[in-house]
């Protein structure tokens, strides 16, 4: 009687097959101390997941400190682009005056900058500052190992007609006045001159957010927004739980 049943080359039923003996599990010496056993391979994940869970260490304990105050969004980078624009924009708007004032600038002087703001369209720039420090914290807790976020306008000639003494004296003596308050900082310089008369460069910086960056270079950036929530941009999504 024929039959149908076909053995393939060597992997086909090997009634007599040898077995191949199982290699001895290492015996545990208990007088052994713990420490000295062999790191398992779950173990040296373990802690591939707990370095991976210190990232954004700072950011996280802000995070978890400004629930108890308010909600949290989440936004994608054009979002937060657009409304940091605005804000720090507003912010120059809304508290400039008062720190040229202090500084006995003039009102027509004044007048004249935020012209040349707005004639020239100059475009801001978002980037990294100094790290946050208590001083300039905006938020109602402060956490250390954070960076400010900053509105940058660059490269500004405001058309002074009566310069500040205490602002020239500085900058003859170190080069540059600087004068902070609250979340704007400027800074005076000489530029090159033009003619008999020096003309001064000046450069704002305006705090809108604070950020951090991971060992891969990856960003989280957390800012207020005008109905005082908070949004978060991240260049790599995380968990907020971890």
């Amino acid at each position: 009687m024929a039959t149908n049943l076909r053995v393939w080359g060597t992997h086909g039923y090997q009634p007599y097959r040898e077995i191949e003996p199982v290699p001895p599990y290492p015996r545990i010496d208990p007088q052994q101390p713990r420490d000295n056993y062999p790191r398992q391979k779950n173990e040296q994940r373990s802690d591939k997941d707990d370095h991976a869970r210190r990232r954004f260490r700072a950011m996280r304990k802000l995070i978890d400190e400004l629930q108890e105050f308010s909600g949290l969004t989440r936004v994608d980078y054009l979002t937060s682009e657009a409304e940091l624009k605005n804000l720090g924009i507003s912010i120059v708007e809304n508290e400039l005056v008062e720190q040229l004032l202090e500084l006995r600038i003039s009102s027509a002087d004044i007048e004249n900058l935020f012209q040349s703001l707005h004639r020239d369209q100059v475009s801001p720039l978002l980037k990294s500052g100094h790290t946050l420090s208590d001083d300039n914290n905006f938020f109602p807790v402060f956490v250390a190992g954070l960076s400010e976020y900053n509105l940058n306008f660059q490269n500004l000639y405001p058309r002074f007609d009566h310069k500040p003494e205490q602002i020239i004296e500085q900058i003859e003596q170190s080069g540059r006045f600087v004068s902070e308050k609250n979340r704007l900082r400027l800074s005076f310089c000489r530029s090159e001159p033009t003619g008999e008369a020096a003309i001064l460069q000046l450069d704002i910086s305006v705090l809108v957010a604070v950020s951090e960056v991971d060992e891969a270079g990856r960003r989280v950036i957390l800012y207020q927004r005008p109905d005082n929530t908070y949004a978060l941009y991240a260049d790599k999504q995380i968990d907020l739980s971890i």
